[in-house]
């Protein structure tokens, strides 16, 4: 039996061939939208208002990637040149139907000033930035240190932070050496040697000591060594002159 004389074999080539046809119709529609000039970006949206990252560095990329037919618009080429932007620790953007692309920027908070010319973040991030808020400096003793020291200054920093919170006193520098010791130079200029071990202890000694024995002597101290067992050593920056190498007292 012939195919054209089979009913329900041409049935089934008929069905067959409306469904090519209707695919073909609609991947060529689909071809056409995409590359059609009938679906313009008409704007690029901030999902919230951005505090440190600039204005002009987002139109810059927006202009660069974010242009032409909406559906032909590079997001993820958009969302890598946003998150090469300093102060951007994440960032999302998304096509917004008909004719918008959202832009979801997280910045980071600065924590610290590394140097001249870079900050770290809450992250332990080295970033190169500037800012006009005042930043404690970490001083990291070792030339080759980077962000996996970062990062434990970061945890130390709010560990310390934490610790002065009820005080009047807080951290202007926080040195960190290549054999994990730790010294504070608090805002009064006064610097708080803590050493490696039992630091947190060491560092509550001291901020009991504070009030009771050290405030009102506080001018003149040029450094309180919190490494003793029972007590803590002073150095004042007129010992030589009296003759004294310093002080020394026993905490509760």
């Amino acid at each position: 039996m012939r195919l054209w004389d089979n009913a329900a074999a041409l049935r089934r080539l008929y069905r067959w061939l409306y469904f090519m046809v209707i695919v073909c119709l609609l991947a060529s529609g689909g071809i056409w939208v995409v590359n059609s000039p009938y679906f313009p970006i008409r704007q690029v949206q901030l999902a919230a208002p951005l505090q440190q990252v600039a204005a002009e560095d987002v139109q810059t990329v927006a202009q660069t990637h974010l242009r032409g037919n909406i559906f032909k618009a590079d997001v993820n080429a958009a969302r890598v040149a946003f998150a090469e932007l300093p102060w951007v620790a994440e960032v999302q953007v998304r096509r917004l139907w008909p004719d918008t692309v959202e832009v979801a920027i997280t910045e980071r908070t600065a924590v610290a000033r590394w140097d001249d010319d870079h900050l770290v973040d809450s992250t332990g991030v080295i970033f190169p930035a500037q800012s006009e808020e005042e930043l404690p400096w970490f001083v990291a003793d070792d030339e080759h240190a980077g962000e996996a020291t970062a990062r434990a200054m970061v945890r130390g920093l709010h560990e310390f932070q934490a610790a002065l919170q009820n005080s009047d006193l807080a951290i202007s520098q926080l040195y960190y050496s290549e054999r994990s010791a730790w010294i504070l130079v608090l805002d009064n200029g006064i610097k708080v040697r803590l050493g490696r071990e039992n630091v947190a202890q060491r560092l509550r000694h001291f901020v009991w000591a504070w009030p009771r024995i050290l405030k009102d002597r506080a001018e003149g101290i040029v450094y309180v060594d919190m490494r003793y067992k029972d007590g803590f050593a002073v150095r004042r920056n007129n010992a030589d002159a009296d003759g004294d190498n310093g002080d020394a007292a026993e905490t509760e």
